[in-house]
């Protein structure tokens, strides 16, 4: 889910419908579990909490944009300094899935191959 949402060729942050179909796909892979149904909130389970779903909610563009150098700060990806600068740059411009998405990649390349031996 996460190479095809962040690597294809479509729009990676998600839309209204994507959400609802991603948030209903992390339940039936029981990562997240329903709090309210009258809201359609949800949480991480414990495995979800496990396996950093947080983090993979970024890869997969279900974040709201505003949350995504934050998480990405929580977990070691970027510094503070990058964190402020990205939120700055955030707020003047017009497409932030231009602005993100090479940041969010160069992350999962950075999580999932720290060495750099894989590229």
């Amino acid at each position: 889910m996460m190479v095809t949402r962040l690597f294809g060729g479509r729009p990676w942050l998600a839309d209204r419908e994507t959400c609802d179909a991603l948030r209903r796909k992390l339940c039936e892979l029981s990562l997240e579990e329903p709090v309210s149904d009258e809201n359609h909130t949800t949480r991480p389970t414990a495995l979800g909490n496990e396996l950093l779903l947080e983090l993979v909610m970024v890869f997969i563009g279900l974040w709201d944009e505003w949350e995504i150098p934050w998480i990405l700060e929580d977990h070691g990806l970027i510094d503070e300094i990058d964190a402020d600068r990205i939120v700055a740059l955030l707020e003047t411009s017009n497409d932030p899935e231009r602005l993100l998405r090479p940041i969010v990649l160069k992350a999962y390349r950075k999580y999932y191959n720290p060495s750099g031996l894989l590229n």
